[in-house]
Order: structure tokens, then sequence, then C-alpha cells
């Protein structure tokens, strides 16, 4: 039974009170006409509950999100820019990098840009500003649940370099709350190719305010610098905006199920009203949170990843850069969703102490 509005119905049910599914739950395809964003291809998404927008021509990443019309997400002042605009040079990034809900960072490189092996590596990589091909986005009955589904696949190649393929297959249905994101690297090259990948989720106002919590099972946290050290106990509490504030990152290892499943939260109680990702310490074993409590560019990014974000030759240096044999795939899986009430986050809360404690008994 699907549930509708907190109403549980059969599909004979819900199709008597409606004659298009697409009244209440949809996925429409659309383009963006103004300034920078001219040209740029996405789909907008509903499941009745929850609206969000994933952007074609930008790894399918996902952009505004809104629960109930409260907005989730982060937009950074140069609001979404087609990638036409996209400079890989200096300090450029910044420049292009709207935020949104979800930006995908790799897949060669993460973090700082650096050299690696007498070659160039820009910041946060490519991968996000490559657009999707072999697009398919559809919605259908599975029994008594209405599926929407998007999916395509972003190739990042070059001649006599690499040819690293990206399929995402980004998954929700009518009355949820929650949406999750499948994706695979296959390296379609004939030798070894580094793997470096980050899920950018930034959260920004109001979900984000001094009413704010983050809710994590941290066995470790570190400051990546001296200016992540002076908030070091501060890392899991907000405040209002900072004018020319400084912002921090954090490293986080954080406890597991026995399966490697591992949850995150970042709870607003003045709103009761909370957001939680869920994903895989096997797949991806390093947290990055970065606060940026500056007024103006006010955010706060939840990011897992399979690296730091100190770049590809830090990584090397460390051992930890992961690779790719020929024609071998990594597969990740994350799941973002809604705590509604604090009825919920108290819930979760509960769940994330549990994880730590059976972490503290091993």
């Amino acid at each position: 039974m699907a549930n509708i509005f907190g109403e549980e119905l059969s599909r004979k049910e819900f199709l008597k009170r409606v004659g298009n599914a697409g009244q209440i739950a949809y996925i429409r395809p659309c383009e963006l006409k103004d300034g920078k964003s001219d040209g740029l291809r996405a789909f907008d998404v509903t499941t009745g509950e929850l609206d969000f927008t994933v952007l074609q021509d930008k790894c399918l990443d996902i952009a505004h999100m809104k629960y109930k019309g409260v907005n989730i997400s982060f937009l950074s002042k140069p609001g979404l820019v087609s990638p036409e605009y996209f400079n890989p040079h200096g300090n450029e990034f910044g420049r292009s990098f709207e935020g949104g809900m979800l930006y995908t960072c790799g897949l060669s490189n993460v973090g700082s840009p650096c050299v690696d092996g007498g070659k160039q590596y820009n910041q946060h990589g490519r991968i996000g500003q490559t657009p999707a091909s072999n697009i398919s986005a559809f919605t259908r009955w599975e029994e008594d649940e209405y599926i929407l589904e998007i999916s395509g696949q972003m190739r990042q190649a070059a001649l006599f370099e690499e040819n690293l393929v990206l399929s995402r297959r980004i998954t929700t249905r009518m009355g949820a709350k929650t949406i999750r994101i499948h994706d695979e690297v296959e390296n379609q090259s004939f030798c070894k190719e580094a793997l470096m990948i980050l899920y950018h989720f930034n959260f920004g106002y109001p979900v984000l305010d001094s009413d704010t919590r983050l809710i994590l099972p941290a066995v470790e946290t570190k400051p990546r610098d001296e200016e992540a050290e002076k908030g070091l106990k501060e890392y899991s509490v907000f405040c209002s905006p900072v004018d020319q504030y400084d912002e921090q990152v954090f490293y986080h290892r954080l406890a597991g199920e026995r399966n490697g499943d591992t949850l995150v939260g970042v709870a607003n109680d003045r709103l009761q009203l909370g957001v939680y990702i869920k994903y895989n310490i096997r797949q991806l074993p390093r947290l990055i949170q970065w606060k940026s409590m500056k007024s103006g560019d006010y955010a706060l990014g939840i990011e897992p990843a399979n690296c730091l974000v100190e770049g590809r030759s830090a990584e090397r240096e460390r051992g930890t850069l992961q690779e790719l044999e020929p024609f071998e795939k990594a597969c990740f899986d994350l799941e973002i969703g809604i705590l509604d009430g604090m009825e919920e986050i108290r819930d979760f809360e509960n769940k994330v102490k549990y994880l730590e404690e059976t972490k503290s008994k091993e």
C-alpha cells in the first residue's frame, strides 16, 4: 500500500481519486532560460511531499530541495551555472559551484588543486560539470507503489588519459520523503586508474540556523587545519551568520553497523525538522564536514567520501589513493531523507546512539 498524505491507498483506490498520477507526483523536464544558467537542462521532481531538481547537464546532481515548502539546500551566490562557464584553472571553482543539495566531486581529484605525476588536477575534479548521456526519466507502478526514477551516465575521458564512466540512478516514490542514489564507476581504460569521489551534500537556511545540530556516531574527529582547531569543540553546533567568518573543515570517522551502513543527521529543533544521510563506510570510509558560518556564504557541507580533501598527490603520499583495475567497478549507495517532527528526530538520535554504543563495546 502507498502512503499518500498519511493515508494508506492501493493503486486502484488512489486512481479512483486521481485520473492522472501526475496530479500528485511527477518528473518534468525543463530548461533554464536566464543568465549563466541559460540552456541548462534539468528535471523537476515531486513525490507530493518532497520537491527537488535534478540537473541533467551537471552530473545528475540535485540542486534545489524542499520539504512541504521549507528549503533544505544551500545555493551559492553564483546560482545555477551552465557547464560552458566552468573554468578549471586557478581559483575559479567558486564561480561555477552552485552548492545545491548534492554536488559530486571527482573522479580524478577531490579537494585542493595539485600536481601528481607531472599532471595538473583542478579543485574538486571535473565530474560535477559533466552532462549526462543515455538519460532515462520515467514513472511506473510496481504493484501499489508509484516509482519515480532518473538515470544516466557521465563519462570523464581524454585522449591518452583516463576513461571513467559514472552510471547514476536516482529513485523515489509517490508520498516518500526519501531519495536513493545508486552510483557505479567503471574504469573503461586498459590501465589502472585512480578514483577519488566525494558526495558534497549542502544544507542552507532555514534548516541551517542557530537552532541546528549535527548528529553523527563519531569515533574520531580531527580538524583539517589550525582554523578548524579553533572550532573543534563546537563542530556539531551552529550560530547565526558572522561577517568575515573563515570556513572550518573537520574529518570524521564514523561507527557503522556490521554491514557498514551508517547515519548522519542535521536537525533544527525550532522547526522540528531534520534531514539524514545514510551511506556505507566500506564504500565511503571518510566523512568531511564543511562549516561556513560566513554572512552570504552560510552553509553546512556533509560529505561522505573515499578520500580527504587535500588533493590527489597528498592521498598518494599517504598510501590511501584508491585505484580501479581495467574494467573494474566501484559501487556507492546513499539515501537522503527527512525527519519530520521531534519524535522522528529523537528516534534517529537513538539509532545514532546505538551505533556509538555498539562500536564502544567492540
